[in-house]
């Protein structure tokens, strides 16, 4: 293995993501921070909070390397981890009392491996086709026009590999992309009606036309490289997507109209936004909260199909000074 300026791979303290040959990417490693803030406009109390910020241990090819949970102005938090119905490393908090200020910031490492193949076991691919990814919920509840939607992709489709493409195609150009206009609870069909949306939008409307079609379908919300809020596509389970007669999972990304590559970082998944939201929960007072969110997802280290590797020399360091 080599590291070399000479084949377009600079060293240095950041890569920019712009600059990577994707294609060319056999291996990554990513470090994310993220953080949430709520202030408070008077102390509240009697605190419950819902955290899904970490990734799980394995997401396909996805492998979580190390992860770290701060909690900053409560009094007395306990955290307490769990595995919830759809496999999301989940945290809740309790904390008696929040004079002003509360922050969560979750900071971790994953590596993925280009090429490896999502084939679910048997015991999820039954999961799957048992109904919990086939149902509609409040968010992807079809109309008439998803209805209608669903049954012009069908026309003469050949395979669920086929369709599961279209229903990719036909969400990216449903809609215009504009922030504001739709929430984390806006509907399929109204974000449809609209005509205007985000990422959760996107992912919504494949969902429902996908469940429709007949093919299990799940939400994903993580990352992309770079700065800005969270993002979210689609994972659809085809049944004849390979040549070997297995279902696999498929990623896509209809807010891009792609298929989620080596450059997306899974958090979460589940039915649709409501299972996965980073950050829920309760507190008991009379005062207000406004919450505020910032995000950074860069790579630490990158090698090509030539061999050729990046690697950050801050984080090198600091591997090395904990190994000593």
């Amino acid at each position: 293995m080599r590291t070399s300026e000479a084949e377009g791979v600079p060293r240095g303290h950041e890569l920019d993501w712009r600059s990577v040959e994707w294609p060319r990417a056999q291996h990554a490693v990513y470090g994310v921070r993220q953080r949430y803030s709520y202030e408070y406009t008077a102390p509240v109390s009697t605190l419950r909070q819902r955290l899904i910020m970490v990734p799980r241990e394995v997401h396909g090819d996805q492998r979580l390397l190390e992860h770290q949970l701060t909690v900053n102005g409560a009094q007395a938090p306990v955290l307490s981890w769990h595995e919830d119905a759809f496999g999301n490393r989940t945290c809740t908090m309790r904390a008696p009392k929040v004079e002003e200020q509360l922050v969560f910031e979750a900071s971790y490492r994953v590596a993925r491996i280009a090429g490896g193949t999502a084939r679910p076991g048997l015991e999820l691919a039954r999961t799957w086709a048992a109904g919990t990814f086939l149902e509609s919920t409040a968010l992807t509840a079809p109309d008439a026009s998803l209805e209608a939607a669903a049954a012009e992709l069908a026309r003469e489709a050949t395979s669920q590999l086929t369709l599961a493409e279209r229903a990719n195609t036909w969400a990216a150009g449903a809609i215009a992309y504009q922030i504001g206009v739709t929430g984390v609870q806006t509907p399929a069909a109204m974000a449809l009606h609209l005509g205007k949306g985000v990422c959760q939008d996107y992912a919504h409307m494949m969902l429902a036309v996908l469940r429709l079609l007949g093919i299990p379908a799940r939400y994903v919300s993580g990352h992309l490289l770079g700065e800005g809020a969270p993002h979210a596509w689609v994972e659809a389970l085809v049944a004849d997507a390979n040549d070997l007669g297995l279902p696999e999972v498929i990623a896509f990304d209809p807010t891009h109209h792609r298929r989620a590559g080596l450059n997306y970082i899974t958090v979460a998944v589940g039915r649709d936004y409501a299972d996965v939201a980073p950050t829920s929960g309760t507190f008991v007072g009379p005062a207000s909260g406004r919450l505020s969110a910032s995000k950074q997802a860069e790579i630490v280290r990158l090698e090509y199909d030539d061999g050729t590797t990046w690697a950050d020399s801050k984080a090198t360091a600091q591997d090395a000074e904990s190994a000593a």
